[in-house]
């Protein structure tokens, strides 16, 4: 069986080395891993060995989490995957970390509650210019080595510090304030981070403002992508997360999307079970959620290819989950993409490449009702670690005499995972007032 498997995922990759990069995310669906499991076992080092077993696998396209600032390591991966029939994408953050001190004083992000964080502010020059630094080198080196398609921008916020989302939205920094007023012709009091956003509003101008940033934010974006047009007008854009923040939806939709190269959204609503749910349930919520968020850049006319999400390291995403999550989100869009994440390359990355496999050989041959299969592994719905840990807690409670009275508490918002329990006793189905505990 082994050997089977072995034969067909490297006939899936030699069958791939017909496919143009106009093909992918239409007549053929992307499969794309971001390898966080295999580089670590050489130092974050991409190395032959981890495109081809990717390409083996049935994935057709490989970006390695790290390294894209080592120039040379992408020039030997996109070779590597031209050699294995197969295309490349070089993962970066689209977020910049800033210096403590003068440097960048006032060039900091500045969110609309006052709170900066430790980043360039999209309104930066130094953001800008280290970005257009090395994905115009992408660009250039797409133009030799065609596998080479593009880049994977990620605009998750992972800086320290106290933020109002994903990146990025209106920022409120010094240097976008100055220009706002220069344009203006008004005087602009020094204001403290916290009553900015508040003083725009009373005067009536934080539309204008909220115009003109976006203005800028536009040209940024436009000129990024005529520097990289230059060299190669198919270069692609993939941005996470998807649908998009505002800089994403404002900017980026209208930019970075062309008619010879389409805007790759990426949407991480997939990336595992949405609850403690059987499979069958959590894969057609997951399908609905992405039918309802694709909508968004459909609606915004652009030309645009959406992918969504798995990532092995949440709730409920084991091997097989992952294997079916793939086919039912390539079933819908222009195929998916893993944030390979969690398992370990000798214990039960194994297991995830065997269903990852299987499920790029049922999407290659168009099988997509293959996610409907019976369930071939048991189902672990609640993590061993919870319900280990819920037994700990419940031995160590003291819990009061049971009263039978109707007792009211008060709202209490949870996150995460958390103990519930619920006082019933043997041989008596539950009241009224015992089924209206809700959780929302």
């Amino acid at each position: 069986m082994g050997g089977l498997i072995y034969l067909m995922t490297a006939l899936m990759a030699m069958a791939s080395v017909g496919v143009s990069v106009d093909d992918l995310g239409r007549t053929v669906k992307f499969r794309i891993l971001v390898d966080k499991v295999m580089q670590p076992e050489r130092g974050w080092v991409t190395e032959e060995w981890m495109v081809r077993e990717a390409a083996e696998a049935g994935f057709n396209v490989y970006c390695p989490r790290v390294g894209y600032d080592r120039l040379e390591e992408v020039r030997r991966v996109a070779e590597w995957c031209r050699k294995y029939g197969i295309f490349h994408m070089v993962w970066m953050r689209g977020s910049l970390r800033a210096p403590e001190g003068k440097e960048a004083e006032g060039k900091r992000l500045v969110w609309s509650i006052g709170a900066e964080q430790p980043l360039w502010s999209p309104n930066s020059d130094e953001l800008w210019n280290w970005m257009t630094r090395y994905i115009v080198e992408y660009a250039k080196i797409s133009a030799e080595i065609p596998s080479l398609i593009g880049v994977f921008l990620d605009f998750e916020n992972y800086a320290p510090g106290r933020k109002e989302g994903n990146l990025y939205s209106l920022s409120y920094d010094d240097l976008i304030m100055r220009k706002f007023a220069e344009a203006k012709g008004i005087d602009l009091p020094r204001l403290p981070l916290d009553r900015r956003k508040r003083w725009l509003e009373e005067r009536g101008l934080h539309e204008e403002f909220r115009e003109f940033q976006v203005k800028l934010w536009r040209e940024r974006c436009r000129a990024l992508r005529e520097a990289v047009d230059r060299y190669n007008p198919r270069f692609r854009f993939c941005v996470y997360p998807a649908p998009g923040t505002p800089f994403i939806v404002e900017a980026i939709y209208p930019e970075w999307a062309t008619e010879q190269a389409p805007l790759i959204l990426a949407d991480a609503c997939t990336y595992g079970r949405p609850g403690p749910l059987p499979e069958a349930e959590s894969l057609r919520r997951n399908r609905e959620k992405l039918l309802q968020r694709m909508e968004i850049p459909r609606k915004a006319g652009i030309n645009f290819i959406y992918i969504g999400g798995i990532d092995p390291v949440v709730r409920g995403a084991d091997p097989e989950f992952c294997g079916k999550n793939a086919v039912m989100i390539s079933e819908i869009t222009g195929g998916y993409w893993v944030f390979y994440e969690g398992p370990k390359y000798k214990i039960d990355h194994p297991d995830y490449f065997k269903w990852f496999s299987w499920a790029n050989r049922a999407i290659s041959e168009g099988r997509f009702d293959a996610w409907h299969e019976p369930r071939q592994t048991p189902e672990h719905l609640i993590p061993q670690r919870l319900f280990s840990r819920a037994i700990e807690t419940v031995k160590r409670l003291n819990p009061p005499a049971v009263k039978r009275e109707r007792v009211k508490f008060e709202e209490v918002k949870l996150r995460g995972e958390n103990l519930v329990l619920v006082a019933a006793e043997a041989g008596r189905p539950p009241s009224r007032r015992d089924r209206s505990l809700r959780c929302r």
